[in-house]
C-alpha cells in the first residue's frame, strides 16, 4: 500500500516551470496585484505528451509493484522491525522525495535539460532495485537496508516531477487540462497494472528460488526484478523519443535564475502578501489538504501491518489481498478522472460539495470499519512459528483489541481510495486555483505542496506511533475526530466558497 502514497503523492507535484515560455515582461507581479496571463501561443505537441505520460507510467509502475510488499517483506527478513520503524522509514522516504523534487526542478531549470535529470532518476531507481534484491546478503540490520531502499525509491520517483514542466512547455493554454490528464491517467493506470504484476507472482512463496547465494526470486522480490528491467525501457524512451526544448537566451536565463534565488522568492512573497487575496479561503484549503492527506497516509502506511497483526494473515495472503484491492482502487479512480475529463463532471457538481462528499467518504471509513465489539472479532493470538497475529510483547493492547470483518475493511478501503481521494483532490485543487485568481500561482501552489508534504513526512510517524502504543481503535477514533472537525470547518465556509465552485 505504500506505493499508493507514492502514486497519490505524484499528482501533487512542484509548480511547473515552463522552459520555453517565460516572458520577461510577466516575470514580476504588476503593481495593481494582477499579472498578465498572456503567453506565447504554440501548437500542442500531442506526441510529446504521450511520450511524457509513458515515462511517468513506467516510473509509477515501479513504485506500485515495490510498495505492495514492503512491510510483509521487511517483517519476513528482519523480526526486529515493527510498525513504528516502518512508519519512520516511510516518513524518511517522503522527506527525501520532497527535497529531491526541488533539486531536480532547479537542475532542470538551470541547465535547460529534461533528459539528463530523468535518466539520473532512473539510474538511482535501478541502484535501489539492486540493493533491494541483495538485502538478504546482509546478516544484520536488514530493516535499515530496506529503509535506505525506500529513500532511494523516493529520490528516484521525484525526478518525474519535472515532466509537469515539460507538458506545460509543449502544450497550449487551451489544451493544458487535456495535457495534464495524460500524466494523471498514467499514474492511475499504474495503480491497476502494478497490483496485477504483484499478483502474477503470488504463487512463488518465500523463500522461492535462489538465483545467487542469498539472492532469491519469490513473491516479494519478483516484482522488483520486473521494476529493475523497466528502467532500461524508460531510459531508451527518454533518450530516443523525448525531445529537448529550445534553449533560452542568456539574458532570459539570468533574469529567471535571479527569481530562483532566496531574494527573488522573498520579493515575490512580499508582493503576494500585498495583494487582495482571500487569505481565509487560502488557509482553509491548506488545512483541508493536510486533513485529507492524513487519511491517505494512514492507509498507505498501516494497511499491511493491520492485516498481518489484527487478522493474522500471512505476508503472501496480505500481498494478494492488497493487490486485488488496489486493482479495484485503480479502476474506480480512473472512472472518477474520466467523468471529470470526458463528461465534464465539474460543470454539474459544484466543487465545494464534491470536496465535502470526499470528506464524508473518509468519515464513513472510520465509522463503518471501527471495531465495535458487538460486530467485531478479537484479534488473533500471536503465532510465533509464522510470525503473524498480535504479539503482546510488541503491542500492549492485544488482549483487549477487536478487528472488523476483513471483507468490509477491504471494500471500504477500495471505495475511500478509489472514489474519495480523486474526488476530493480534484475538487480542492480546482477551488484553490480559482481562489488565487489571475496571478502567477507558482509560489502559492508551492505553499499547498508544503502543507501536504508536512503530513506526508509526519503522518507515518504519527499513525504508526498511535497504532503501536494505543491500537487500531484509538487510531481510528483520533483520525475520525480530525476528519469530522475538518468537515465542520468546511461546512461553515460553504457560503464563502460558492464563488470559487
Amino acid at each position: 500500500m505504500a506505493a499508493v502514497a507514492s502514486a497519490t503523492a505524484e499528482k501533487y507535484q512542484i509548480p511547473a516551470i515552463s522552459m520555453n515560455k517565460i516572458n520577461s515582461k510577466d516575470d514580476s507581479l504588476r503593481e495593481e496585484g494582477k499579472e498578465s496571463e498572456s503567453e506565447q501561443d504554440i501548437e500542442t505537441d500531442k506526441k510529446g505528451i504521450v511520450i511524457a505520460s509513458l515515462v511517468m507510467f513506467i516510473a509509477a509502475i515501479e513504485n506500485t509493484v515495490v510498495g505492495m510488499s514492503e512491510w510483509p517483506y521487511m517483517n519476513q527478513i528482519d523480526k526486529e522491525a515493527d510498525a513504528q520503524f516502518f512508519g519512520n522509514a516511510t516518513a524518511a522516504s517522503k522527506f527525501f522525495h520532497a527535497i529531491s523534487a526541488l533539486v531536480f526542478a532547479v537542475w532542470c531549470h538551470r541547465y535547460q535539460s529534461f533528459r539528463i535529470p530523468l535518466i539520473a532518476g532512473r539510474a538511482i531507481a535501478f541502484g535501489a532495485c539492486l540493493l533491494y534484491l541483495c538485502v538478504e546478503l546482509f546478516d544484520d540490520g536488514r530493516r535499515y537496508i530496506m529503509a535506505m531502499c525506500y529513500i532511494l525509491f523516493g529520490v528516484a520517483s521525484s525526478s518525474s516531477t519535472i515532466l509537469r514542466a515539460y507538458v506545460a512547455a509543449i502544450s497550449s493554454h487551451d489544451d493544458r487540462p487535456q495535457a495534464y490528464s495524460g500524466l494523471q491517467a498514467a499514474t492511475m493506470i499504474s495503480i491497476i497494472v502494478g497490483p496485477l504484476i504483484q499478483a502474477a507472482f503470488s504463487a512463488i512463496q518465500y523463500p522461492g528460488y535462489e538465483i545467487l547465494p542469498n539472492v532469491k526470486f519469490h513473491i516479494y522480490s519478483a516484482p522488483v526484478w520486473v521494476a529493475a528491467s523497466t528502467n532500461f525501457i524508460s531510459v531508451a524512451i527518454i533518450q530516443c523519443c523525448l525531445k529537448e526544448l529550445p534553449r533560452r537566451s542568456k539574458t532570459e536565463m539570468k533574469k529567471n535564475q535571479s527569481l530562483m534565488t532566496f531574494a527573488g522568492v522573498k520579493s515575490r512573497i512580499e508582493k503576494l502578501s500585498q495583494m487582495n487575496l482571500n487569505w481565509r479561503i487560502i488557509v482553509l484549503c491548506w488545512i483541508e489538504k493536510m486533513n485529507s492527506t492524513l487519511s491517505i497516509v494512514t492507509l498507505t502506511t498501516l494497511t499491511s501491518v493491520i492485516f498481518m497483526t489484527n487478522y493474522g494473515w500471512s505476508g503472501a495472503k496480505t500481498v494478494l489481498a492488497m493487490s486485488i484491492t488496489m486493482g479495484a482502487v485503480g479502476f474506480l479512480a480512473v472512472s472518477i478522472t474520466s467523468l471529470y475529463f470526458f463528461c465534464h463532471l465539474g460543470n454539474y457538481l459544484q466543487q465545494r460539495f464534491a470536496f465535502l462528499i470526499g470528506l464524508f467518504i473518509f468519515m464513513s471509513m472510520y465509522l463503518f470499519t471501527y471495531p465495535w465489539p458487538a460486530v467485531s472479532n478479537p484479534v488473533p493470538a500471536y503465532n510465533a512459528t509464522e510470525d503473524v497475529g498480535c504479539n503482546p510483547e510488541a503491542y500492549g493492547w492485544c488482549n483487549t483489541s477487536y478487528a472488523p470483518a476483513a471483507p468490509l475493511l477491504l471494500i471500504v478501503i477500495a471505495c475511500v481510495m478509489g472514489i474519495g481521494i480523486p474526488l476530493s483532490s480534484v475538487a480542492l485543487d480546482a477551488i484553490y486555483s480559482k481562489t488565487l485568481g489571475p496571478i502567477n500561482q507558482s509560489v502559492m501552489q508551492g505553499a499547498m505542496i508544503v502543507a501536504e508534504d508536512v503530513v506526508l513526512i509526519l503522518g507515518p510517524i504519527y499513525s504508526s506511533g498511535v497504532y503501536t502504543h494505543f491500537g487500531f481503535e484509538s487510531l481510528w477514533a483520533f483520525n475520525g475526530v480530525i476528519v469530522l472537525i475538518g468537515s465542520l470547518l468546511w461546512m461553515t465556509h460553504l457560503g464563502k466558497l460558492a464563488e470559487f465552485s
